[in-house]
């Protein structure tokens, strides 16, 4: 019985500690913007976001209305979007293997 209990306080434990953690990412994006607006208008301009070292692609990706500026919801919800990741090219390839001799 007391082990039923240790497991129920564990279990409890973690999920506390899981919705602690998504508070805190979910505040992250919010300070990210207020960076971002710099003149505090509520909106993040082309020249307010490359300030910030973003780029044009970047912007317009984030951008999902087209009105070349991006809201609170566009950066928050846009920018959480995971980026897709390329394959390996001739322009990009793989990482070299440290084992390898052929160096």
């Amino acid at each position: 019985m007391q082990s039923i209990h240790r497991l129920m306080t564990l279990a409890v434990a973690g999920m506390l500690g899981v919705a602690a953690s998504a508070a805190v990412e979910a505040a992250a994006p919010a300070a990210d913007f207020k960076k971002y607006d710099r003149n505090g208008d509520g909106k993040i301009s082309l020249k307010e976001y490359e300030a910030q070292g973003g780029t044009v692609e970047m912007f317009r990706h984030l951008d999902a209305n087209g009105d070349n500026v991006l809201s609170h919801t566009e950066f928050v919800t846009k920018g959480a979007e995971p980026t897709p990741i390329a394959p390996a090219s001739p322009e990009s390839p793989e990482v070299p293997d440290p084992h390898d001799d052929r160096r």
